[in-house]
């Protein structure tokens, strides 16, 4: 006997309209809560950097640390920075000393030209180096001795005797920044080849790879965060090394920020002074997030989820 199936009835909480009356996208209104879990980091900076800018001001204003001669209220350093980038400055009769329209921007555009093409020389150097040195042991030990004394010299140790060797120029300036770049490339290039996991090695010689491939599939990729690493430090103490070797070296004119810096203190011009420190710094922090922008696209696996 056929069984008969009966039909079911549309479920009260399944029809069309019923669908259509439940919220089926989330309220996307901007509320303080969900502009603060989004923008947070921004606003704790913007209100850190108003405060700071604040209490520079009344630290200024009072003379807390001393007159205008030696600290500048923010409003003259903005001024001064002002003149500097984008000129504009009006003759009144006051002796405006090394402020002059431009001088920051001429000055930082002397100091990045030498500041880029040293960087370039220090890392195209130092990866190869620092990888011969760790897969290679005699390599490693013709060039060790070598490698950790001079890095581990300071840099205004070296600066004398390539005075001697190389004279006053703008050769001897390209040669400390690229010492005081390159080591940091180095070492950590070496100790990223050094440290590779023997196991991973040992299970791509299981598999028949050869030295040629073993070192391009398991140690270049193991050792690609230590050389992003590597990188960062040689950054920062690229930025160190110009700015020390326009404070040794200086120029009549165009010396670079650090020359900038150093004979604008010299002469007391406390507003130009901190205007060419503000530059350095907002460049600085320029660095830091390029640099992490690299080592997120290189090496993402070492980023850390924000919290």
């Amino acid at each position: 006997m056929a069984q008969t199936i009966q039909p079911q009835k549309p479920d009260k909480n399944t029809d069309g309209s019923a669908l259509a009356a439940k919220p089926r996208i989330r309220d996307a209104e901007w509320t303080l809560t969900r502009i603060w879990t989004r923008y947070r980091f921004a606003i704790v900076t913007v209100i850190n950097l108003t405060i700071f800018f604040i209490i520079w001001q009344l630290l200024a204003k009072y003379e807390v640390i001393g007159p205008p001669i030696i600290f500048p209220s923010f409003t003259d350093t903005v001024s001064a920075l002002k003149i500097g980038w984008f000129g504009g400055q009006v003759t009144d009769g006051t002796n405006f000393g090394l402020l002059r329209d431009f001088v920051i921007a001429n000055n930082a555009w002397e100091s990045l030209q030498r500041y880029t093409i040293s960087m370039v020389i220090a890392i195209g150097l130092g990866i190869p180096i620092g990888l011969a040195m760790g897969g290679f042991k005699w390599v490693d030990a013709i060039l060790s001795p070598y490698v950790w004394t001079l890095s581990s010299l300071p840099r205004l140790a070296i600066y004398a005797p390539l005075v001697l060797i190389m004279g006053i120029g703008e050769s001897i300036k390209y040669a400390l920044i690229i010492l005081t770049a390159i080591f940091p490339v180095i070492i950590n290039t070496w100790a990223g080849v050094k440290t590779t996991e023997q196991s991973l090695i040992n299970a791509a010689r299981v598999f028949g790879a050869n030295r040629a491939q073993i070192y391009k599939k398991v140690v270049l990729p193991y050792t690609l965060p230590f050389v992003v690493s590597g990188i960062q430090l040689s950054l920062s103490r690229g930025l160190i090394g110009v700015v020390i070797v326009e404070f040794l070296t200086g120029a009549s004119t165009l010396g670079g920020l650090g020359w900038l810096i150093f004979r604008s203190a010299s002469a007391f011009n406390a507003p130009l002074t901190y205007a060419a420190l503000m530059s350095l710094a907002v460049f600085a922090l320029i660095l830091v997030q390029g640099t992490r922008s690299l080592e997120a696209k290189i090496a993402p696996w070492r980023q850390v989820s924000k919290t």
